[in-house]
């Protein structure tokens, strides 16, 4: 479809050309061209696609449609596509390096629209484009799309849609160094529900092998996934013929391949001519190596060996004294010479830092040498940055889970990931802001998490994802966070003997996203698997709720419950600037969950003359889906004596509450039976049984900072030891000591 619309039109109709620099469109101030447009929202304002028929857009799945404004008088118009990872930086750098480019094609003076086909599913793209000049190329255009994403009229990116869901054909197991078996299941019958099968037929076809309906599929395909780029391959398994011997035998042997490098292994139906709906599902699988002895990351201001950095981070280590480590991560990452689930010591007393966000594909352990901790030096501090800022904007980083897909990768795989271990740990970004700087007019609150995920992430499956005896401050939008339509798994998720403090306050209510915010897209996903937050302490930290996976009703399958432990946990002034942040806000939970609260202390205080409210929430619970099975084990909860409504620590929404939270479920969902659902009320203020438990301001951008959280070990009195708190063991053991 052509399209007259001409660039002058456009200067005319006064279109978005205006976020765009004075050089790049003032084509007649250089004798340039004048610079072309895709069409989308940001510079038309007229709507996205359908509501503007000529708007950029993806059709049927995972064809792109590109429309563009027209020049009078050029010689056509160089389109670039890239992956958005690739090129996200908006620097002309990334998009002129070769590597990066998918497509680079020139199209004719007349053609003002494009489909390209059969891409990726759930990718997301970037697009340039530039118009050409009769003479030549001192005299292109600019080029269209380079913006980074925050100048939003200044690039086009787009993602397809999902793809349908396909048969599990084949499974890995029994892997070596360097062999792993694929064993083929190809019966059609035992590959899903009546239901599934049929909507996998519309999409493969089926054999008959040796009288029973099988699915067809001819090749066998191994290769080196991006993250192993130096793995090897033996060219026999590049493109395997798969015989009647090996569907027999119901299994291939592979051989020859790279010890602790990953391979992506298809099954090809080769009758299917589009590459990306050949294959049923891929397997993405490290093979196994030995862990080297625990390696010590030598303390190392502004290493000269190390990345390279600007002078201002340059500048801030040198303030900060601190070691540069996300690099050293990030190269583990692609290092076959080490195994999956090295150690790494920080030397305690010292501190490091992010310069980038570190992804999380390959398990380690980050931890405190244990022999510095031994000698009283104390643990390491790790910076996601936090250091210094740009244009106005605090630097932070985070952990990302998985990582993005690489050109031609199925962003549909699962990465196996064995554990993830962050152990003596004090977590800071010092520099960053929560609401009461925004509104001090320090600058906008920081948007960071501990553990973040990118939108067009690949699928994870974490086999154990520990942090214990670390600290956290400075982290304001949120702690940990999945997202995405891939999967997600968390086989075992432990928070324990950590202290969440000077974090949150998003917004005005805490806002931001959950402590632990979960999957509310893809149904199969579950990061609620087997979580465990024990012994941990949560201080005057708004956030909007502890628990939550986005409120969204869906299908999940019967494999799919959740089950939470949350056990002897200190809460002081959980969330109490809103009536809305309950702890548990999981609104709709899969059937055969399991809540456990147990043996936790809840907290509300204040000093005289602070006017702040005191509210706390405990659950939103509404539905229960499947089996409609839910199990609650709440028993053993204490709180302190002041700020209570109606005889009890929360607001509203207590666990007891007959709608909408435990006591709205039946006696067989209450394990410890309905009376324990009540959080009891130990005849003890805040300020009895601890040393200096109160937030020390009153008031201002401050009111939710400490300076650290000694004031609430216990006070060593006969009124102490003599209460249910104590004598029972309840809340974080630590404060019990009254060390300090």
């Amino acid at each position: 479809m052509k399209k007259s619309l001409l660039y002058t039109l456009l200067l005319l109709g006064g279109c978005a050309l205006a976020a765009c620099s004075d050089k790049d469109d003032a084509g007649t101030a250089s004798g340039r061209e004048f610079m072309t447009m895709f069409r989308c929202d940001n510079n038309t304002g007229k709507g996205d696609y359908p509501t503007d028929p000529y708007a950029c857009h993806v059709q049927d799945i995972n064809d792109i449609h590109l429309y563009w404004y027209g020049v009078n008088d050029c010689a056509g118009y160089e389109i670039k596509m890239a992956l958005q990872p690739n090129v996200s930086s908006g620097l002309a750098e990334d998009w002129e390096n070769p590597k990066h480019i998918l497509l680079d094609t020139i199209v004719g003076p007349d053609v003002l629209d494009m489909v390209i086909k059969d891409l990726q599913y759930s990718t997301d793209y970037r697009f340039a484009i530039r118009t050409l000049s009769k003479r030549g190329e001192g005299y292109h255009s600019n080029w269209y799309g380079y913006g980074n994403g925050r100048q939003w009229a200044e690039y086009l990116g787009l993602t397809t849609g999902n793809r349908y869901e396909v048969p599990e054909v084949i499974i890995a197991s029994d892997v070596t160094k360097t062999t792993l078996r694929v064993n083929i299941e190809r019966k059609a019958g035992e590959s899903g529900t009546a239901a599934e099968v049929a909507e996998f037929k519309t999409h493969f076809s089926t054999v008959d092998f040796n009288g029973t309906e099988s699915w067809k599929m001819e090749t066998l395909t191994v290769e080196a996934s991006p993250s192993s780029p130096d793995a090897q391959v033996p060219e026999k398994w590049r493109k395997y013929r798969l015989t009647s011997e090996d569907f027999e035998r119901g299994y291939v042997d592979i051989d020859g391949l790279t010890q602790n490098s990953v391979y992506l292994i298809n099954a090809i139906d080769d009758d299917i001519p589009v590459a990306v709906d050949a294959c049923y599902n891929t397997l993405a699988i490290r093979m196994d190596g030995e862990a080297r002895a625990p390696i010590v990351i030598k303390h190392v201001v502004n290493d000269p060996a190390g990345s390279t950095i600007t002078p201002e981070e340059a500048a801030a280590a040198t303030q900060y004294q601190a070691c540069r480590l996300d690099s050293i991560i990030n190269k583990y990452n692609v290092n076959s010479a080490l195994a999956e689930g090295q150690i790494f010591y920080l030397e305690g007393g010292k501190t490091y830092y992010f310069a980038t966000n570190v992804s999380l594909y390959k398990g380690f352990t980050l931890k405190t040498n244990p022999a510095d901790l031994a000698a009283g030096k104390g643990r390491a501090t790790v910076l996601l940055n936090g250091m210094y800022t740009t244009g106005g904007n605090v630097n932070s980083c985070n952990f990302m889970f998985g990582r993005q897909p690489q050109s031609g990768e199925n962003p549909n795989v699962r990465i196996n990931i064995k554990a993830l271990e962050f152990e003596d740990i004090d977590f800071n970004c010092p520099l960053a802001r929560n609401y009461g700087d925004q509104e001090a007019g320090a600058g906008n609150a920081t948007g960071n998490y501990f553990a973040n995920m990118y939108s067009n992430g690949m699928g994870i499956q974490v086999q154990r994802f520990l942090v214990k005896n670390c600290s956290f401050q400075g982290l304001v939008r949120g702690f940990v966070r999945v997202q995405g339509s891939a999967v997600k798994v968390f086989e075992n998720f432990i928070i324990e003997n950590c202290d969440f403090y000077n974090d949150g306050y998003y917004n005005n209510k805490g806002g931001g996203y959950p402590w632990i915010a979960g999957d509310g897209k893809q149904p199969k996903s579950n990061v609620f698997k087997h979580m465990v937050l024990r012994n941990n302490t949560f201080y005057d930290s708004p956030f909007p709720s502890l628990f939550n996976d986005a409120n969204k009703n869906l299908g999940w399958p019967a494999s799919v419950s959740y089950d939470i432990t949350l056990e002897n946990n200190t809460f002081v002034n959980f969330n109490t600037r809103s009536t809305g942040c309950p702890i548990f806000n999981l609104r709709y939970l899969p059937g055969g969950s399991k809540i456990t609260v147990r043996n936790n202390l809840f907290i509300l205080t204040k000093q005289a003359g602070d006017s702040r409210n005191m509210y706390f929430s405990g659950m939103d619970i509404r539905t229960i889906n499947g089996s409609g099975l839910v199990f609650f084990d709440i028993a053993n909860n204490w709180s302190t004596n002041t700020h209570l409504t109606n005889g009890q620590i929360f607001s509203g929404s207590a666990f007891s509450a007959k709608k909408n939270s435990a006591g709205a479920f039946g006696d067989d969902a209450l394990l410890s039976g309905r009376g324990e659902l009540e959080v009891h009320v130990d005849d003890i203020s805040p300020e009895e049984l601890m040393t200096a438990p109160n937030p020390p301001h009153l008031s201002g951008k401050d009111i939710h900072e400490t300076d650290n959280l000694n004031g609430l070990y216990y006070r060593q009195t006969d009124k102490v030891r003599g209460s249910n708190i104590f004598k029972l063991g309840i809340g974080a053991p630590k404060w019990r000591t009254g060390a300090k």
